[in-house]
């Protein structure tokens, strides 16, 4: 940090939420940075200062043990984060951009508070402020409620649907879906789906299931579902079978970080939420169903099972045309086609006689529109998808031009300010 200027009226908003993040901090927010450099200059004056601020930080209020929680491995796992990030640029730019081995060798706080007031130059400055606070980020998201709870919560969720939805199943066969994605004469793409096996197509393996018809209504094919915490792995490029078909696959999206946050983490950046419980997809449920018909029955069977539509909301439908495309994130692809919603379920705590509510994201898709999303070369490609959020959103922010350099904004794709 540097000595604090008049404040700066352009602050980019992910930086109003996440300040540790800022270059300029002590421009931007000149209040801010005068109680940190207080702060620091307390640490100076007083020895025993240092122990006390990590102790109060990492010991449980109350606690009768007098040992903090270890705050290193999270500052490792900071360093991590930023090497699985690094895994999505040119070689030549991640190895300008990864961490200086100086500020890997600091995983204490005292020692990383020192770097940021006394650092040699303004790069190891800026790493040892970006790892503190992604350090805390990190320790936040291990000690969260919501993440703690997330094995609770998702078998709350399973028993609900296994009471209510999938009790009206019956077991179908293996199937097979064929879809070839090819261009016309005039350079405009065509994406076919339910096509012969040919030279050029992808067949993918599905066990079919069939809610039976009800109220009304015909029967719902269900090719796919899964439901996921965020902390486990993501979906992945399809695995091909002893039988030649594509299967759905998963893997760790942060595979340097394992299992510990990175999707969490990387969320409550781009969207500029000051804390893990402000995630609402923490827990999240996939369905993919035959036909756009069938994602809107399935959606009221949905209502009928989790508390009908008062517990319902943030509908966003762009299977039906491009009236909610704005409700999608600046990285979706235009033929981004989903149903999705927000329901709180109501869930009982094992230590208190009233129970509470947690949010579950329900994404429905037909099989035309996910398939799409699984070819790489298609505009609406997930991989793509997700490489445009990463680079448009996260590296600007975590890797400023005003300190690496421009490059990291033609890259991103938007400036940060």
């Amino acid at each position: 940090m540097v000595q604090a200027a008049a404040r700066s009226p352009e602050v980019p908003q992910a930086y109003r939420t996440h300040p540790l993040l800022d270059p300029r901090l002590p421009s931007h927010d000149p209040g801010l940075a005068r109680v940190w450099l207080s702060v620091w200059r307390k640490l100076l004056r007083e020895p025993d200062a240092s122990g006390r601020m990590v102790a109060s930080y990492a010991r449980p209020a109350g606690s009768a043990s007098q040992v903090p929680l270890a705050m290193a491995a999270h500052y490792r796992d900071a360093d991590l984060y930023l090497d699985d990030l690094l895994r999505l640029v040119p070689d030549s730019l991640s190895r300008h951009l990864e961490p200086l081995a100086r500020t890997r060798r600091l995983n204490a706080m005292i020692d990383l508070f020192h770097a940021v007031f006394e650092g040699t130059d303004a790069r190891v400055r800026y790493e040892a402020q970006r790892k503190l606070y992604l350090g805390k980020l990190l320790f936040d998201i291990e000690h969260c409620r919501s993440v703690h709870d997330g094995p609770h919560h998702r078998q709350c969720f399973e028993s609900a649907l296994s009471e209510g939805l999938w009790s009206g199943m019956e077991e179908g066969a293996e199937v097979e879906i064929c879809c070839r994605l090819s261009r016309d004469k005039d350079g405009s793409e065509r994406f076919e789906v339910g096509i012969s096996p040919a030279p050029g197509a992808r067949c993918y393996g599905f066990h079919l299931r069939r809610l039976r018809p009800s109220e009304g209504e015909g029967s719902i094919e269900v090719f796919h579902y899964r439901s996921r915490f965020k902390r486990e792995a993501n979906l992945a490029p399809p695995t091909e079978g002893e039988d030649g078909l594509l299967a759905l696959a998963e893997e760790a999206r942060w595979p340097a970080l394992g299992g510990r946050g990175g999707s969490i983490l990387s969320k409550m950046i781009r969207r500029g939420l000051a804390h893990p419980s402000a995630v609402e997809d923490m827990l999240g449920a996939m369905f993919i169903v035959g036909e756009r018909r069938q994602a809107y029955a399935l959606e009221r069977r949905l209502l009928s099972v989790l508390g009908g539509p008062l517990r319902w909301r943030d509908r966003v439908d762009t299977l039906s045309g491009r009236r909610d495309r704005e409700r999608l994130g600046p990285s979706s692809s235009s033929g981004f086609e989903v149903l999705k919603s927000i329901v709180d379920v109501l869930a009982e705590d094992p230590a208190d006689p009233s129970p509470y509510l947690f949010p579950v994201e329900i994404q429905i898709y037909t099989i035309g529109a996910y398939l799409r999303t699984l070819h790489d070369e298609h505009f609406a490609s997930h991989t793509a998808y997700k490489r445009r959020q990463f680079l448009r959103d996260l590296i600007p922010l975590l890797f400023p031009p005003q300190i690496y350099g421009e490059e990291t904004l033609l890259l991103g794709g938007t400036a940060a300010g």
